[in-house]
């Protein structure tokens, strides 16, 4: 009988709860911009957080090395996003929180396995790095953003025009298309 939780276990219950977890965060980051336009900002919101979703169950089985870079590719991306729909970069910030807070809470609602002390605490910790380093890389995506307005002269953002949301989602199926090879790899290097 089986009493801790293996890289694999953590990394499938994470798979199999994703549907909460999106709509948890979608309503609470909704909920924080009533009365905005949303002007095609939603489909790529919705997109964001999918990719973050599927990177997230790579980030806790041994491909962590792999997956890693595209989680913080995809939050850099994630930072630039928040600076063109005109967020500060707190905001930005808490929104990349809401998604820490959904997983740790729904842990806790809802187990991924029997309790145990250290493969707990390590899953909450490793859960809890990987969240940091979501805040610290949104965090430098908007700052670069911010950047490049100001050393290309005008020091706002560009706006979430046709054009930037078509270079957002080729960006985002870029990391897509590499998260997908990925998980096709460590499918067929599970063990059964």
């Amino acid at each position: 009988m089986q009493t801790t939780l293996n890289a694999s276990d953590m990394s499938r219950w994470l798979s199999d709860r994703t549907d909460p977890i999106r709509e948890r965060w979608l309503a609470m980051v909704r909920s924080r911009r009533e009365g905005d336009r949303d002007d095609g900002r939603d489909e790529l919101l919705e997109a964001f957080l999918d990719l973050f979703l599927d990177v997230l169950p790579l980030c806790m089985t041994p491909m962590r090395g792999l997956a890693e870079p595209l989680w913080d590719r995809t939050a850099e991306l994630f930072g630039s996003f928040a600076a063109t729909r005109g967020l500060a970069a707190g905001e930005a910030i808490e929104e990349v929180q809401i998604l820490r807070e959904s997983v740790i809470r729904l842990m806790y609602q809802d187990p991924p396995g029997p309790p145990s002390g250290a493969s707990g605490l390590r899953d909450v910790l490793q859960l809890n790095r990987l969240a940091d380093r979501l805040v610290t890389h949104a965090s430098v995506g908007h700052t670069d953003s911010l950047f490049f307005a100001l050393f290309q002269g005008s020091g706002v953002p560009e706006a979430l025009s046709d054009e930037v949301r078509y270079e957002f989602r080729g960006q985002l199926e870029e990391i897509r298309s590499e998260a997908d090879a990925l998980a096709r790899h460590e499918q067929a290097n599970a063990s059964p």
